[in-house]
C-alpha cells in the first residue's frame, strides 16, 4: 500500500518524499526504486564520487576497483539479473563472464584447486582434484541449495521468517564437520574468504552458502569498473525526477515529536522529508541522531557490536605484456591455512592474498595491473586514526604512515611472487589502500570490509532490520541482511518495499522478465 505523502506537492525547497543518506549502492537501489513508483527522493553523499564500495578510479592511466571485483547471479532469471533488468540496467552493463571452468582458483603454496560456474560443473571439476570426496562435494552442494531455497528474497519470492529461521542455526565449521572429515577440501571450500571476512568457527553456513552459490550460479567482472553500476542507477533516478547531491556530508538527524524532521549537512543546511533512509553503518546513523527515542541501551548495543575485519589492498600497474592475464580470480595461501589471517585478525605478515587482474586492452592475453586484497586489523593504523583524507578533502599524512604503506606492500609483493613469478620486475607503478582509506571514503567504522560480523551464537544481536525505533526512519546497505552487490541489492529492495509493499515489488520485478 503506496504511503499517503500527499502535502509535499507544495514542493518546497530542500523538502522531499524521502532523504537517503549515503549513495551506496542500498541507497541508490532503494532510491531508484521509489523514484520509479513517483517519490521525490533525494540522495546525500558525502564524497565527490557516488557508489560506496562500487567506487572505481583511475591510477597510471588504468582503471581499479575500490571493492566490488566480480560480481554473482546476473544470469537471465537469476535474481541480481532480474533485481537490474527491473531497473533498466542490464542491457547498458558492460561485463566480461569469467572462465566457466574456473572464476575463483585456490592455491595453497604450489597446489591449485578450481571452482567452475554452474552447480554440476563444480561438483565435477572439484572432483578431479578430490575423487574419494565426490559424493561430499555433491552434499555440500546440496546443503547450500537447501539453505537458498529457504531464503525467500534470495529467490525473489514471499515467504516468512519461519523459513530461513530453520537453516540458519548452523555455524560454517560445524556444517562442514557433517559434510566430510577431509580438512584440505574444508580449507578448498572457504578458501576464498576474504568474500565474506568471517570467522571459520562462529559464522553462520547461510551467510557463507549464499554468496559462494551466486558466484557458483554466474560470475562476471565489470569491464569498464563498478562505477557503472551507480551510474546507471544514478540516472534511473534523476530520470525519474529524483536528485543525488555529491559533497553533502550529513552530521546530523533531528527527531521532534515521535519522529525524525531533518537532516543538516556541515554546511548547516536542513533536508527536511516525511521519511528518511541512512545507507550508513548503524553505529555512525546513531552517533548522528537526536533522539530519546533510542534508549541508551540500544545506542551501546550498536556501538559494542564487532564489525568484520579492514583490509590492506595493493593497487600495480603493470608493464607492458609482462604478466599473463587469466580470466578469473586466485586466492593464494602461503600456508595450509585459509583462516590464520582472519582468526589472528592479523596486523602484519599476511598469508593470504587475494587476487584480481584486468586486461590490457592493447596487449590481449596480457594483464595491464593486477590488486591483490588482504586482511589487516585496523589497529595497525591506529597512529594516524585522527587524521582524514578523500579527493574532496585532501590532508596529507605523515611520513610514517608512507612508510608503513611502503613496508606492506613489500611484504605483499614478496608472497605474491610466488604465485605469480617475475611480479617484482613487472611492475610499472604502485600504490595501496588502508583501513584509513576505507574509513575516508566508505564511511564504516574502522574501515571494515563489510560491516557488522554476524555470528551464530548471537544472531538477534547481529541482525539488524530495515526499521527503527522512529517510525519514518529506516535502514538499508550492507550492514542489514547480506553483504555483497547481491545481498545489497536484496536489501535495497526490502528498504523500497517498507513504502509500496513487499508483494507488489516482487511483482514487478519478477514480471519485468
Amino acid at each position: 500500500i503506496k504511503l499517503n505523502l500527499a502535502f509535499h506537492t507544495s514542493m518546497q525547497e530542500n523538502r522531499y518524499d524521502i532523504v537517503i543518506i549515503g549513495a551506496g549502492l542500498g541507497g541508490l537501489i532503494s532510491a531508484a526504486m521509489l523514484s520509479k513508483e513517483g517519490y521525490k527522493v533525494c540522495v546525500l553523499e558525502k564524497n565527490k564520487q557516488i557508489g560506496g564500495c562500487l567506487q572505481s578510479f583511475g591510477f597510471d592511466g588504468k582503471l581499479f576497483e575500490s571493492a566490488v571485483h566480480y560480481i554473482g547471479s546476473l544470469d537471465q532469471g537469476q535474481t541480481l539479473y532480474s533485481i537490474f533488468n527491473y531497473l533498466g540496467m542490464m542491457d547498458k552493463m558492460v561485463l566480461t563472464r569469467l572462465d566457466m571452468d574456473c572464476f575463483d582458483e585456490i592455491r595453497f603454496g604450489q597446489r591449485s584447486f578450481s571452482m567452475a560456474q554452474g552447480h554440476e560443473h563444480f561438483i565435477d571439476t572439484l572432483s578431479t582434484s578430490f575423487p574419494d570426496e565426490h559424493q561430499a562435494i555433491r552434499s555440500y552442494i546440496r546443503e547450500m541449495r537447501h539453505v537458498c531455497e529457504h531464503f525467500p528474497m534470495y529467490n525473489l519470492r514471499i515467504g516468512s521468517a519461519e523459513e530461513k529461521k530453520a537453516v540458519t542455526t548452523f555455524a560454517l565449521k560445524e556444517k562442514l564437520d557433517t559434510i566430510t572429515a577431509n580438512e584440505a577440501l574444508k580449507q578448498v571450500l572457504t578458501g576464498n574468504n576474504l568474500l565474506y571476512g568471517g570467522h571459520y568457527e562462529h559464522t553462520p553456513f547461510y551467510l557463507h552458502a549464499l554468496i559462494e552459490n551466486s558466484y557458483i550460479e554466474s560470475s562476471y567482472k565489470c569491464r569498464d569498473g563498478s562505477a557503472q553500476i551507480a551510474k546507471l542507477l544514478r540516472d534511473t533516478i534523476l530520470q525519474h525526477g529524483g536528485e543525488v547531491l555529491r559533497n553533502v556530508e550529513v552530521t546530523q538527524l533531528i527527531e521532534k515529536d515521535g519522529a525524525l524532521q531533518y537532516a543538516e549537512d556541515h554546511r548547516g543546511e536542513r533536508y527536511y522529508a516525511a521519511h528518511f533512509i541512512s545507507n550508513l553503518h548503524p553505529q555512525t546513523t546513531f552517533r548522528m541522531l537526536e533522539s530519546s527515542m533510542i534508549r541508551p541501551i540500544a545506542r551501546r548495543r550498536y556501538e559494542t557490536l564487532k564489525n568484520t575485519l579492514s583490509c590492506f589492498v595493493v593497487n600495480i600497474s603493470l608493464k607492458e605484456r609482462q604478466i599473463p592475464f587469466v580470466n578469473h580470480n586466485i586466492y593464494f595461501h602461503t600456508t595450509d591455512d585459509a583462516w590464520k589471517d582472519a582468526l589472528d585478525e592479523i596486523t602484519e605478515g599476511q598469508t593470504s592474498f587475494g587476487i584480481f587482474f584486468s586486461e590490457d586492452k592493447h596487449h590481449p592475453t596480457f594483464a595491464a595491473s593486477v590488486s591483490v586484497l588482504t586482511y589487516l586489523n585496523a589497529a595497525a593504523t591506529d597512529a594516524w586514526n585522527d587524521t582524514f583524507h578523500t579527493t574532496s578533502n585532501r590532508s596529507e599524512r605523515d611520513e610514517e604512515y608512507q612508510l608503513f604503506k611502503q613496508q606492506h606492500i613489500a611484504h605483499v609483493i614478496d608472497a605474491v611472487e610466488q604465485c605469480i613469478p617475475g611480479l617484482k620486475d613487472a611492475v610499472k607503478a604502485i600504490d595501496a589502500v588502508t583501513p584509513l582509506t576505507y574509513r575516508d571514503y566508505l564511511h564504516t567504522p574502522q574501515g571494515s570490509m563489510y560491516g557488522i560480523q554476524k555470528d551464530v551464537r548471537k544472531l538477534n544481536e547481529t541482525t539488524i532490520g530495515t526499521r527503527t525505533k522512529i517510525p519514518n526512519l529506516y535502514l538499508t546497505g550492507q550492514n542489514i541482511n547480506l553483504h555483497g552487490v547481491l545481498g545489497v541489492s536484496i536489501t535495497g529492495v526490502l528498504s523500497a518495499a517498507d513504502f509500496v509493499g513487499l508483494d507488489y515489488l516482487v511483482n514487478k520485478i519478477n514480471k519485468a522478465q
